[in-house]
């Protein structure tokens, strides 16, 4: 739709809206308005636009075609993350969505890691404690969710597939924002081989096959989340995209859960990375 008024009906207009005419330019073109008090709702020059609008009839306004045509369409990132979630789903995980923001405490030391000043982006300028940087993984957040559920029967299975951000000096910003996918399992016993099922459901999808060693998992006892043995890293063509394995009984004491608890953290654009592959191979 298109519509174009002159000066004297968008005063006209605004008049009919309760606004406050303060007068109109010499040429005719502009129109200064005051925002009464009682108009709580006007923010931006767009909301005076509206209110012209409604006062004018949008049922008014003569459709004309746009001056170019443009096709919409889903970000290839976008859509692939959506179709992640919906297998995730299916599977049988709730997805949860957490706060972008954290504490050092929840981020790091509660997950038995060292704070990590050079990595996270820190708030100059915090309100609260609970949101003084941005967080670097999604394990925190699923925790926290647990917990806050952790009245409810288990077992309990969720996920998210979202953001995290990290320091990086080749960006103009300084920082990059980094998808991944993270799920987790809490039961009265540790269900290992669930979450396991799910990172090969995952695998499967991308076109990685553990048959032909395109991914496998390597003990990795240096990661201090997870219980020792019970730690694995994911390697997909060789290389570390993520880790999976079972909580460390300290973490969920920290965050006050009594259930053992297993769960997997990936980085997103590997899999895509991989399944771009696999498809080219196929074809």
């Amino acid at each position: 739709m298109g519509l174009t008024l002159d000066a004297q009906k968008v005063k006209t207009c605004a008049e009919k809206m309760g606004l406050v005419v303060k007068g109109v330019t010499e040429d005719g073109l502009s129109v200064k308005v005051e925002i009464p008090p009682t108009r709580a709702d006007i923010l931006h020059p767009c909301d005076v636009i509206e209110d012209v609008g409604i006062g004018y009839g949008f049922n008014n306004i003569d459709r004309v075609f746009p001056p170019n045509n443009t096709v919409g369409s889903y970000q290839p990132l976008n859509k692939f993350t959506d179709l992640i979630r919906q297998e995730l789903a299916q599977a049988g995980y709730t997805e949860s969505l957490t706060f972008s923001l954290l504490s050092l405490q929840n981020n790091y030391i509660r997950m038995r890691q060292e704070p990590c000043l050079s990595e996270c982006v820190q708030l100059s300028n915090p309100q609260t404690q609970e949101f003084e940087i941005v967080r670097t993984s999604l394990l925190p957040g699923l925790l926290m969710c647990l917990k806050e559920n952790k009245a409810e029967i288990v077992p309990q299975k969720i996920f998210e597939v979202s953001d995290i951000v990290v320091k990086d000096n080749e960006t103009d910003t300084g920082a990059k924002n980094h998808r991944k996918i993270a799920a987790m399992v809490i039961d009265t016993s540790s269900n290992f081989e669930v979450i396991h099922g799910l990172l090969d459901l995952l695998m499967t999808k991308v076109g990685a096959d553990f048959e032909k060693r395109d991914y496998q998992l390597v003990e990795d006892n240096e990661d201090q989340r997870f219980f020792p043995t019970r730690g694995f890293s994911v390697m997909l063509r060789g290389v570390k995209i993520g880790s999976v394995g079972v909580i460390h009984p300290e973490v969920l004491s920290n965050f006050e859960l009594k259930y053992p608890v297993s769960a997997m953290e990936l980085n997103f654009d590997a899999l895509v990375s991989h399944f771009k592959v696999a498809v080219g191979d196929h074809n």
